[in-house]
């Protein structure tokens, strides 16, 4: 995941803040949306989990870097948590993958 979030989080954080505040830019802006708490006992839904969260957070960069200014390290981003998400899926059992 450094691969990922350590460019996306140095491109991102020197985007402008927006007209209204000139030679400003972005502060860190990670949040979790969802509770740590959720976290599972059982290895193989814990593979599911990562696999399908790296998957959405790669979704989700890709759509981004089709706006026009986004930096080029969102949608590197993208393919790096793409990428990451495969590599997961392969330690997903068979009888867990969508079909």
């Amino acid at each position: 995941m450094t691969g990922v979030l350590k460019p996306l989080g140095a491109a991102l954080t020197r985007l402008p803040f927006g007209p209204g505040n000139p030679g400003r830019t972005a502060g860190p802006a990670f949040q979790m949306y969802y509770q740590m708490g959720n976290f599972v006992p059982w290895r193989d839904a814990a593979w599911v989990l990562l696999s399908e969260r790296a998957a959405i957070l790669s979704r989700q960069c890709a759509e981004c870097a089709t706006r026009d200014g986004v930096p080029e390290a969102v949608s590197s981003a993208a393919a790096a948590a793409a990428a990451i998400s495969e590599q997961l899926a392969g330690y997903v059992p068979d009888n867990l993958r969508p079909a």
